[in-house]
């Protein structure tokens, strides 16, 4: 394995007191959109308003940049970020989720920073994901590391060294996925394409799947059922197609045609079905799984083009599916027919993907403003209107009744017991 760190550092700051210590209540928010990578969670008492000064627990800045959603595990707040005049620094920072302590503080040097967004993206714009034992993060330098818990590298990988610089003008931005004991990373690029998935354990290939004709994405795996119990497809959405991949093997299984030549959403699954969005312009699908070979004319089930979203990933919650594109336009269809159930402006950009709990959908603009609207109804419901007055790029997380919101200098705990005045 490559080494492409330069220098570790763990700083101290009661670690080990956070290290198996029981949520208080709630779930946890392990990786990419939360508990099943879909935005929503069935954690209790996320807070309805808020400002820059009320309704705050607290806020603390953070190194550099990036858009990675920060991940909670138990009293754990981990976000990932990276600084220097390439984005070279890399970082991985662990705070108390209750006071915004930090915990510990891990550097690293990046092996092959590439191109990026000024604003909107940097060798950090993948979110880390953990299982309550390691935490695992990608970088955009095609970096992969494994600590524990209390900050200790366990294992690295310079995928750049061993396979190729990623050739992307924004950055790669494909959050790993954990499934089983497995780390799936899709790193889709103008250079050669592949999906690889990692031991966990040791860090070693299990196995390494080639995509010939796939050059770009943004968009993150999941893992969706089929069929059977206990049968899984790894959906790879990607230039021009999606893919589903054996996840146990890496074989390729089945491909719909249609999307859009850059992919930055990730898909949700339910009622049976994978949603994706494909971009604006394109259409967008609902699919069964279960397929084998081209399922573009057998299993697909609807498509919409209306309300497209570039970078903003949707969100399904009940029998509804929410979409907002990067220009402010909500849309909400019907989970199972495709067809519009309403269509309101929001107001504002969009580059954050919406989050779900109590009942309530929220979304987050540039500017730091979040429209929280009730879900699984057929009408439409403004419930507030919140402003940090920061910009805002990553998607939040939400654990403990609080949402930790990502700025684009700070990470903000909003609401929970004993909010600071």
């Amino acid at each position: 394995m490559m080494r492409a760190w330069r220098r570790f550092a763990c700083v101290a700051g009661l670690a080990a007191t956070c290290i198996g210590l029981a949520s208080a209540r709630g779930e946890n928010w392990p990786g990419w959109r939360g508990p099943e990578r879909n935005g929503v969670t069935t954690d209790q008492g996320a807070p309805l308003n808020w400002s820059a000064d009320s309704g705050v627990q607290w806020k603390v800045p953070l190194p550099g940049s990036g858009i990675s959603n920060p991940i909670v595990w138990d009293r754990m707040v981990i976000c990932t970020s990276s600084d220097g005049a390439r984005q070279e620094e890399l970082h991985v920072v662990c705070l108390d989720r209750d006071g915004g302590r930090q915990l510990w503080h891990a550097r690293m040097w990046g092996t092959a920073p590439t191109l990026h967004h000024e604003t909107k993206s940097s060798m950090a714009s993948p979110s880390p994901v953990t299982d309550g034992e390691h935490i695992y993060a990608f970088f955009g330098s095609g970096d992969v590391f494994c600590f524990d818990m209390s900050g200790r590298l366990e294992w690295q990988r310079a995928l750049s060294n061993e396979y190729g610089v990623f050739e992307n003008r924004f950055a790669a931005s494909s959050s790993p996925l954990l499934f089983e004991d497995l780390l799936i990373v899709q790193c889709d690029h103008f250079g050669p394409s592949y999906a690889l998935a990692i031991d966990k354990r040791t860090g070693a290939n299990r196995w390494k799947t080639d995509r010939p004709g796939v050059w770009l994405s943004w968009s993150s795996p999941i893992s969706a059922p089929a069929g059977d119990a206990g049968v899984r497809e790894l959906i790879l959405c990607s230039s021009e197609k999606m893919d589903a991949l054996d996840p146990r093997s890496g074989e390729p299984l089945w491909t719909l045609r249609g999307m859009a030549r850059e992919c930055i959403p990730t898909p949700v699954i339910g009622h049976g079905l994978i949603y994706a969005v494909s971009g604006p312009g394109a259409a967008s699908f609902a699919v069964r799984p279960g397929g084998r070979g081209d399922v573009t004319d057998s299993h697909v089930v609807w498509t919409s083009t209306r309300g497209n979203p570039y970078v903003p990933s949707a969100i399904l919650v009940g029998d509804y599916y929410y979409i907002a594109d990067d220009h402010g336009i909500g849309t909400c269809l019907d989970a199972a027919t495709g067809k519009q159930v309403w269509r309101k402006r929001f107001g504002g950009d969009f580059t954050s993907s919406p989050v779900s709990a109590d009942g309530r959908i929220y979304f987050t603009n540039e500017t730091g403003t979040t429209l929280v609207i009730r879900a699984h109804t057929k009408q439409f419901e403004e419930l507030s209107r919140n402003t940090i007055d920061q910009l805002v790029y990553a998607s939040p997380a939400i654990s403990a009744g609080r949402i930790f919101m990502r700025s684009a200098s700070h990470l903000w705990c909003l609401g929970g017991e004993n909010p600071a005045k």
